[in-house]
């Protein structure tokens, strides 16, 4: 078991498939942290997912059935930005 510090993120996801609700459907079994045993994301966790070509993203898991994860893309807090 790799700790979880080597994983470069918990779930593969498409960028293409994200919705207008910033939610996406993720498969356990296709992502990095599948061959971790005590991986077991539920409703309200907070996860990274990524696509191998951009910066992983953080995201709450919203949804579960089985090996099927859906998760909210979590944007970064913009309130300090300034216009």
């Amino acid at each position: 078991m790799a700790p979880v510090a080597d994983y470069p993120y918990d779930l593969t996801y498409d960028p293409n498939e994200v919705g207008p609700d910033l939610i996406v459907e993720c498969w356990i079994p296709r992502g990095p942290r599948s061959v971790d045993p005590v991986f077991n994301p539920t409703p309200g966790d907070r996860v990274t997912i990524g696509d191998d070509e951009e910066a992983p993203l953080p995201a709450r898991v919203v949804r579960r059935d089985g090996d099927r994860v859906w998760v909210q893309v979590l944007l970064p807090d913009m309130s300090h930005a300034v216009a």
